[in-house]
Formats: C-alpha cells, structure tokens, sequence
C-alpha cells in the first residue's frame, strides 16, 4: 500500500463527489490511500483557495481511455478510473487557511493540478500537517452546538421555554426524562442493554436543527444509546432498518468489521416493546428519514 495526494478542482468540475476519479497517472493502484486536496475560486481570496477533502483508499482501477472536460473547456483523455472510498471523511471540506502553517504560495506549489498521485511532501510533513487537521476540523458539533443556541436565544423570547429546549438540544432535561419513560425500560441503551446512565446518550433521530421546537421536545423523535452507538447513529454510520417489524441495526460497510469490537453488529434490535402503537409510528417515521440519509451516505462513500 502506498500513499499519495490527489488535487480536485472545484470551480471548474463541480464538489468532490467521490463517485469516480480519472487521471493519465499510472502510478496509483488498488489499495492506496490518496489524501484529496480541493482548490476552489473564492470572490474573498485571490487566486484559489485550498481544502481538504479527506482520505480515500483507491478499491478499484479501470483502464481505458475515458474522454471527458478538461481545463480549457474542451475534451481530454483520461486513461484510468479510480474508485475510492472514505478512509476519513469531515463533515465538510476542511479550509487550508485554517491552518497557523498555511501558505497559499506554498501549497499551490505543492499541490496545484498537474501534480496528482505523487507522494505527499516530507519537508515539510505535510501527511502530519493533514492528519492533524482532521483531528482538530473533522467535525462541526462544537460549532452547530453553540449557533443552535444562540439561534434560540434570538427567537424564542419566553425564558422558561427557551431553557427547555436548550437543555432537549444537549439531550438533557424534559426530553431526556420524557424519552426514558416513554420507551419504558428504564435508564438503559435501547439497543445494547447498557445502563450506566454516564454513557447513555439522548439523541435526536430528525435532527435538531431541522425540527420543529414540537419535535425536538417529542421523545419518539429521539433514542437513548450508549455513547459509542450514539455517535455512529449521529454521524449516519449506523441506522435502523424496517425487517418484518422489528427496527434492525445496518452499519456503513467502512466501520461493520470495526463496530464488533465495540459489542455491536448487523441484526442487533432496538427494543422498542414497551412503546405504544400511535407513538411508535412517529418513530418509525423519524427512523425512516435517517435510515434514508444513511443509505445516501453509503451511497457516496461507494465507487461508481
């Protein structure tokens, strides 16, 4: 296994899609981890602005000439096709300029187009300076968190109201209360049987942002998890699927071999057998809705 960058130019073939990647290159095979690199026109910066994209492992090559758009608008061939899934994948592209090292000359330098599949710089070590930035970047929650309450703040004027659906935001509160007592077992994890409350989560199947202030207070619009569950299910890696009336666990293939290290796997139920008929419809309806977003996430992650 080798590894290499690859850089994708956004302003001129659309958002990295990870569906497919065409390059002249021979030297990337299946196996390798590419680092993705995106350089994008911004009306604030001059020039082309830098992001990370993440890091994919390349699952399968094809050869044969592929014609498709090149740079000065016309058709170019391409003797390759790459198909790669997320090793790493943030929630977003993550800006280069973020970065306290971050030199626009430098990187361009670097990691301009024209200079795909070769391996990363070493001086300086860029591979570190990447992986660094998706320990601190890869994720937005810290962020969404604090501008879901201050967006509170601005529209909800009744104090008491407000601190209700502060506290539904960060699964505490009425709704955690309301949750464990409508799902009727007691302070433990719906699918594991887990009841340290600790390491329980309370989280929102429609998510937060997204819901009515009705909804993020309703408690079939949420689920108690352990936290390592909770976290998979908050990100789409794992969800709930319909079979013959039970409500099934699926995981994103790139973390199935991962998840049995963690007590958890395929075909695990939630136990929703104290829940009343009316309220588990409205959870059935929630689960359908994240099912769906996790199938799209396995979707993209998947080579064309």
């Amino acid at each position: 296994m080798r590894t290499y960058f690859a850089y994708h130019l956004t302003h001129v073939f659309g958002p990295f899609e990870l569906d497919t990647y065409h390059t002249n290159s021979a030297k990337p095979n299946e196996g390798d981890v590419v680092y993705v690199v995106s350089g994008d026109k911004d009306p604030e910066v001059a020039g082309v602005d830098y992001s990370l994209e993440g890091i994919f492992r390349i699952r399968r090559r094809d050869r044969r000439p592929w014609q498709l758009r090149a740079l000065d608008g016309g058709l170019k061939d391409y003797e390759f096709r790459l198909s790669m899934e997320a090793v790493r994948r943030p929630d977003a592209p993550i800006p280069l300029r973020v970065a306290s090292w971050y030199s626009n000359v430098d990187v361009h330098r670097y990691f301009s187009s024209g200079q795909n599949f070769n391996p990363l710089p070493v001086d300086p070590n860029y591979k570190q300076r990447f992986d660094q930035l998706l320990s601190e970047h890869g994720s937005n929650e810290a962020i969404d968190l604090i501008q879901d309450l201050t967006e509170l703040e601005r529209e909800v004027a009744d104090e008491t109201e407000r601190e209700v659906l502060a506290k539904a935001r960060i699964g505490q509160g009425k709704f955690r209360a309301e949750l464990i007592s409508k799902w009727g077992k007691g302070e433990v994890c719906a699918l594991t049987s887990v009841g340290v409350p600790e390491m329980l989560i309370a989280s929102h199947i429609k998510p937060w942002r997204e819901s009515s202030n009705q909804e993020r207070l309703d408690p079939m619009n949420g689920v108690l998890l352990v936290s390592h569950a909770d976290r998979l299910f908050d990100k789409y890696l794992m969800s709930f699927e319909n079979q013959s009336g039970d409500l099934v666990a699926v995981f994103h293939p790139r973390v199935r071999a991962i998840v049995v290290n963690l007590g958890l796997k395929t075909h695990m139920k939630l136990d929703t057998s104290n829940i009343g008929f009316s309220d588990e419809e409205r959870l059935r309806q929630h689960m359908a809705e994240h099912l769906r977003r996790h199938q799209l996430l396995v979707q993209l992650d998947t080579p064309g």
